[in-house]
């Protein structure tokens, strides 16, 4: 087993219960001011911490499954990524097959979740007030939470107050706040609650619960119930759902979507993606969704039809 350079220096600065894997290593990387970025990097083959706010930055999985460390890279993801709750959306196939990837430091062919880039206005970083104050007192240091970070969670689980969001500039990374620092904490705004962002932080804490397979398992079911109440018919080749609800869904996701982040950019384009399609989020065999648009989903199916999510 070959010990990289980044090894040492975790071992004398250990990541702390539930932080937030990317915040992690940029916290890493900033202590280790003195040490030649490109030795201590060049786990993930690059001197850039990359995009740190996607559901699995990239530079945070190459950490998790480095070769002195992939004993342990399922808990890391887990406690630290939040894979608990979005590995459920995935197939272990899709997702095997992007992490042998990650491991030989080569691009995949797609992207994990699909689109992910296009939903990056939606992603903030976000933090509870309560949860910055005990962390001070416990590690002496305002950690960024892990959970905090699922794109639908909206308020914390442990306080149960609502989230504060904090947007980074253009050009910023975490590698200027990897802490919860007195300017983030000035400039964060809380999150205001509604009928749509309650309902999807129940969901999401309800998937949090349960394992990745249970969730996969438990997402197989809503697909079948959502599709009968639509009249879907699921083909080998394809998925047929009646033109009024695929019509409705893209005028429902689009409204959703501007009203989760209303300082975004249109979301017209979104007619344009079929992978944001209503038959694409029913198909069984469908690899790869976002979480966010899947959930989105089941809330659509809940007002359309007699479908019930929970």
């Amino acid at each position: 087993m070959n010990t990289h350079i980044i090894d040492h220096y975790a071992a004398q600065i250990p990541i702390l219960p539930g932080e937030y894997l990317p915040a992690y290593l940029a916290r890493l990387r900033k202590l280790t001011n003195g040490v030649d970025p490109k030795r201590l990097m060049s786990f993930s083959g690059s001197v850039q911490l990359g995009k740190l706010h996607q559901l699995f930055p990239r530079v945070a999985s190459c950490f998790a499954y480095r070769e002195s460390a992939r004993e342990y890279s399922g808990a890391l993801l887990k406690e630290h990524l939040g894979a608990r709750f979005w590995r459920g959306f995935t197939d272990e196939q899709a997702y095997r097959e992007h992490i042998k990837c990650v491991k030989i430091r080569v691009k995949s062919k797609r992207s994990v979740f699909e689109g992910e880039e296009i939903l990056d206005g939606l992603k903030p970083m976000k933090f509870c007030a309560d949860c910055r104050v005990a962390d001070i007192e416990k590690y002496g240091a305002p950690i960024w939470h892990a959970t905090h970070q699922i794109t639908s969670m909206y308020s914390c689980a442990v306080h149960g107050k609502p989230l504060l969001s904090f947007h980074l500039k253009a050009g910023e990374t975490l590698l200027d706040y990897p802490l919860i620092n007195d300017e983030v904490l000035s400039l964060g705004s809380v999150i205001k609650s509604d009928e749509l962002r309650n309902w999807l932080n129940n969901q999401s804490s309800q998937l949090l619960k349960i394992s990745s397979e249970d969730n996969r398992n438990r997402l197989r079911d809503v697909k079948s119930s959502m599709a009968s109440a639509m009249g879907a018919r699921e083909t080998t080749r394809s998925m047929h759902v009646d033109i009024t609800y695929r019509l409705e869904w893209r005028k429902y996701l689009s409204s959703a979507l501007t009203r989760l982040c209303p300082s975004a950019q249109s979301y017209a384009f979104f007619s344009g993606k079929a992978s944001l399609g209503l038959a694409q989020q029913l198909k069984q065999a469908a690899p790869v969704r976002h979480p966010l648009v899947f959930l989105l989903a089941m809330k659509f199916a809940e007002d359309a039809t007699e479908f019930k999510a929970s």
